[in-house]
């Protein structure tokens, strides 16, 4: 037993000389978008992306597309991971959140957010009717 402590004492040094950590990291926030027309009546079969970028360079990492169902809902689930991490010069990887809505018939919906603070959770949008265009295939 005193074996198995030194060695957990020995990794957990060479972890903090190492300068890593290990982290439990949001990849993907528990959100929810409500996507509805100008008058105010949901949009059904929207197809909303929640696209995930991290700095320190900004660069996509996932993005999840969902329909909006027929009250004009989309709900992603909260995805985090464990991961070990290194304190470096440009520090850790921080993520953040952007929106992108697609229907046909309606200007195509995209926010540019640069932090997590930025990002609403809990977001309901109006869709202006127009020429649509598809989500860019990267958010950077």
């Amino acid at each position: 037993m005193a074996l198995s402590i030194k060695k957990l004492i020995i990794v957990v040094a060479m972890f903090l000389l190492s300068g890593c950590y290990p982290i439990n990291k949001t990849l993907q926030p528990a959100s929810m978008i409500t996507v509805q027309n100008e008058s105010g009546e949901p949009l059904q079969d929207a197809t909303v992306t929640l696209v995930s970028n991290a700095y320190p360079y900004g660069f996509e990492k996932t993005r999840m597309s969902i329909d909006t169902n027929y009250k004009g809902e989309a709900v992603f689930p909260k995805i985090k991971e464990w991961r070990v991490e290194a304190l470096m010069i440009h520090g850790a990887e921080v993520y953040f959140w952007n929106w992108c809505v697609y229907k046909e018939g309606y200007f195509t919906y995209l926010t540019k957010n640069g932090s997590s603070k930025d990002f609403n959770r809990n977001a309901t949008i109006t869709m202006l009717p127009g020429a649509s265009e598809p989500c860019p295939r990267e958010f950077n």
